[in-house]
């Protein structure tokens, strides 16, 4: 074996020997070490090359497709309620739609018979009842007022009694405004065209119903969520991620979904770390519709840390807490060790690898087998 400019050659009628395995063969016929003044060289023929099984990718730069992956999950975008939810507690009669059907604001999705709103009805009524007897009798009293038959002092203790009755009307109204009834609502539960008790579950805005949580003639919680609904609004995407990785995060950076171009907007990422597991929650808004469900759990790509070069696990050999790389040469192979960040199922190179130059990402293990040959078991 000789060696020139710091190369080393294998002897030609070495480089067929296969009485032992290639890379330990290859390791022993060479025989010795030698450093270039910045990089190591193990010299290599083509057919060499071809007989080693050597695969060579390009380095490519790191973008949103290669950055850590997190589970995430699709949810109705938290600007627009997705959920339909029992406000009192009773028995759901029945469902007026079907999951899957569109349903527009305001539309009756299911019907519950409630006791507790029935108590709510029957003291609007009470308040309704006592706000009318209240005005006859201030309109009665500001009469006998006029004619000096009263006191001034009277006339506002009825005006009191008046507004007092106002005030008890419009918190048992706007008790069952929140329950989804209307003025024409109310109309009716006064004449009777309403059964007491009842009151319709109804869409706050248009979409799909996408799936009903109970069945016709099962009791239900106060404040129970009964159905959700898919927004026609942009869906969401909710995740926890580590806070080494929010760090970097901001709102408005764009995120890339694992398997597919699908990009999301990052839209909120919270200011505190989860004490118990260290995760930020974050959301962001999908750019464009796709076919996605409420529910659905993705794999969402995160940025990398820092601008670099994307290298595949499969390109790197570990020696401890050191790492190297092989890089297609002129002559051959370079062994080049580089400092790499982990970065998903990949490392990122921040410096000491160029884009466009070719790495073995396959054949590593014998090309690392070389190299300690030809450094005499270092």
């Amino acid at each position: 074996m000789k060696s020139k400019n710091g190369v080393f050659e294998i002897p030609p009628l070495a480089r067929f020997s296969f009485a032992l395995p290639l890379a330990l063969s290859l390791a022993l016929m060479l025989g010795g070490t030698a450093r270039a003044e910045e990089s190591e060289i193990i010299s290599l023929t083509r057919d060499e090359v071809t007989r080693m099984k050597l695969v060579f990718e390009p380095a490519k730069t790191a973008d949103l497709r290669y950055g850590n992956t997190v589970p995430a999950t699709v949810i109705n975008s938290p600007e627009h309620s997705g959920q339909l939810t029992a406000l009192y507690s009773g028995t759901l009669t029945r469902w007026h739609l079907s999951p899957g059907e569109s349903v527009v604001a305001g539309q009756a999705i299911a019907t519950l018979s409630s006791p507790e709103l029935m108590a709510v009805q029957d003291a609007w009524l009470r308040a309704s009842n006592a706000l009318e007897q209240a005005r006859y009798e201030l309109d009665k009293d500001s009469e006998l007022f006029r004619e000096g038959i009263i006191a001034e002092q009277r006339l506002q203790q009825t005006r009191r009694r008046v507004q007092q009755a106002e005030f008890s009307l419009a918190s048992y109204r706007q008790q069952l405004f929140r329950a989804g009834f209307s003025d024409t609502d109310l109309a009716n539960l006064t004449s009777g065209k309403i059964q007491p008790g009842e009151y319709a579950l109804k869409a706050s805005t248009a979409g799909t119903l996408s799936q009903r949580l109970f069945n016709a003639g099962q009791a239900i919680g106060a404040n129970t969520p009964v159905a959700t609904l898919q927004s026609d609004h942009a869906l969401w995407l909710q995740a926890a991620i580590p806070s080494v990785l929010a760090a970097s995060l901001e709102v408005g950076d764009q995120l890339q979904l694992t398997q597919s171009e699908t990009n999301v907007t990052l839209k909120f990422k919270n200011a505190a770390v989860t004490a118990t597991t260290q995760m930020v929650d974050i959301m962001a808004a999908f750019d464009q519709p796709g076919d996605f469900l409420p529910g659905q759990t993705l794999l969402l790509n995160l940025p990398p840390l820092a601008q670099g070069v994307l290298i595949p696990a499969s390109a790197v050999t570990h020696a401890g807490k050191a790492t190297t790389v092989y890089v297609r040469h002129s002559q051959g192979v370079e062994v080049r060790p580089v400092a790499l960040v982990p970065m998903g199922n990949h490392y990122l190179a921040t410096e000491g690898i160029a884009p466009g130059e070719e790495l073995v990402t396959q054949g590593s293990t014998l090309i690392k087998g070389i190299q300690l040959g030809l450094g005499g078991g270092e």
